[in-house]
């Protein structure tokens, strides 16, 4: 036999490798999977009404009600997130008075919660799907058990927070992308229709959250990569494919900026969203760390996979580029982490997401080498180890309640009326009500990000007795505004607890400090 009938047998087995375990069917492991990607999302239903809400959920809820009253983000007021999932979410409100008893407000709350647990596992549906065409049925079943057990995920997918559809939408775009970069091999050119829709999903997630771009770079070095590899004869129409997938990220992006540039918020829609984020002066990749803690077996096992995928991919005389195309996105996003002033633990979902597929495919490998006969019970000794943490992970949520932060929220409920403004740092217990400024919430990010006119227009009003709060609730964040702030406090308002601030006066007391208006 020749050196290159070896190196075509060679070929033709690795090509086949994949699909040498017994039809999944039959499979015990299969059931296994599908029943413990399953359990992670049934044991998570427990945890809505009693997990301990993050202050974003807060935020994202507010900002979508504000919507439904109205009110425009950006120009009536603030928001640093893209706009998509405001809009989706405000037509809820009208099965649900939120403003009118915290009976309500709480049931929306839950309701939010129980949303986005649907998209997220319409996610895991749409990762085992590009598993599947990325390799095969069993990689895919594999990928979508590992992203649903990951700490990162079952936390911040039980969560009201527009990561979640963006998440959605680009899972959705690599299943179309991959799905073009396959069809490609049996056509003499693309068919731009995957490209096209790969490209409206990448844009759809950007317009959900703006941290979405950071897929961009890799995902389109990935795809140049690709048609670069079509040579003379398919560069032209791998190009035109590539710039079709970039007109669809740029059109919801543009259709987005021109509904607001005619309603007067074109530019503050650009501000708030790049420019102003980009000023954010807080450095933490707080997120990363947990990332690594939660999840360093799968990550252990990405390795392994990226390694095979490659070394089959070297190897191979009709090279698939999806695992490029995956790769490529994987390290842009990590090299992104460079960038974000602040990594949370939703800016991972997306690179965790990937590693997954590729634990998947190390674990898959690993699986070729046994016999067939002990291949099933092989993943399943396998997968055991990789539930512990997850498991672990997910009982430490049950240990922390949102009692105190439902009792603050009824309080405020029981003591303000409808139409009577809140004012709230980042506790969120101005959810649901009329925000009195332009900055509806002060983390410490964004108070760094402020000039000191922004500054002035936020202190200003409430100075000059503009606007009056009927409760100000008085957290870390707005204590870290200055003796401005304080001193406004003590001269206009009262307190019982130390929290919670009514007016004492009907008016201000005359200070010497200028009266500013935004």
């Amino acid at each position: 036999m020749s050196q290159d009938d070896r190196e075509r047998l060679r070929e033709q087995l690795d090509q086949r490798q994949p699909s040498v375990a017994p039809e999944p069917g039959r499979d015990v492991s299969v059931p296994f999977v599908l029943l413990a990607t399953v359990a992670f999302f049934v044991a998570r239903l427990p945890l809505i009404p009693r997990r301990v809400f993050d202050p974003d959920e807060f935020e994202h809820s507010h900002a979508a009600w504000s919507v439904f009253k109205g009110l425009l983000p950006y120009r009536d007021f603030f928001e640093h997130h893209t706009p998509w999932y405001y809009f989706a979410l405000s037509p809820w409100f009208r099965c649900f008075a939120v403003d009118q008893s915290y009976e309500s407000a709480r049931r929306f709350l839950l309701f939010g919660r129980l949303l986005s647990l649907v998209l997220a596992a319409l996610s895991v549906v749409l990762v085992m799907a590009v598993g599947r065409l990325a390799a095969n049925r069993r990689v895919g079943l594999l990928a979508g058990l590992f992203v649903a057990a990951q700490p990162v995920f079952v936390q911040k997918t039980l969560e009201i927070r527009p990561d979640v559809p963006a998440f959605l939408f680009l899972v959705g775009a690599l299943w179309l992308l991959l799905r073009g970069l396959l069809e490609e091999k049996d056509a003499a050119t693309p068919t731009l229709r995957w490209f096209l829709g790969g490209g409206l999903c990448l844009g759809a997630a950007i317009m959900c959250t703006q941290k979405m771009l950071f897929v961009l770079p890799g995902a389109f070095l990935g795809l140049g990569l690709w048609a670069l590899a079509g040579g003379r004869r398919g560069l032209l129409a791998r190009t035109l494919a590539v710039l079709v997938a970039g007109v669809g990220v740029a059109v919801p992006a543009l259709f987005t900026w021109i509904g607001f540039a005619v309603r007067g918020g074109g530019r503050q829609f650009i501000y708030d969203n790049f420019f102003l984020n980009a000023r954010f002066q807080l450095r933490s990749f707080r997120g990363v760390q947990i990332t690594l803690k939660t999840s360093w077996p799968i990550l252990v096992l990405a390795l392994l996979g990226a390694a095979v995928s490659m070394s089959r991919f070297a190897r191979a005389q009709q090279r698939r580029y999806g695992d490029v195309l995956l790769l490529c996105t994987l390290g842009g996003l990590i090299a992104g982490i460079a960038v974000v002033p602040v990594v949370y633990e939703q800016y991972c979902l997306v690179p965790l997401s990937i590693a997954c597929l590729f634990a998947a495919k190390g674990l898959s490998f690993l699986a070729e080498l046994v016999r067939d006969r002990a291949r099933a019970w092989f993943l399943v000794g396998a997968i055991l180890p990789l539930l512990v943490l997850p498991v672990l992970y997910l009982g430490w949520s049950f240990g922390h309640g949102n009692d105190r932060q439902l009792a603050r929220l009824r309080y405020v409920f029981e003591h303000t009326g409808p139409a009577e403004s809140v004012l709230d740092g980042w506790l969120g217990t101005q959810v649901f009500r009329p925000h009195p400024l332009y900055y509806f919430f002060m983390h410490r990010e964004l108070l760094g990000a402020l000039s000191e006119s922004d500054k002035d227009s936020y202190l200003g009003p409430l100075e000059s007795g503009r606007v009056r709060p009927a409760l100000i609730t008085l957290d870390d964040e707005l204590l870290a505004l200055g003796p401005r702030f304080s001193s406004f406090l003590r001269r206009n308002y009262a307190t019982n607890d130390g929290l919670f601030y009514f007016p004492t006066r009907s008016t201000p007391t005359p200070t010497d400090e200028k009266n500013h208006s935004r």
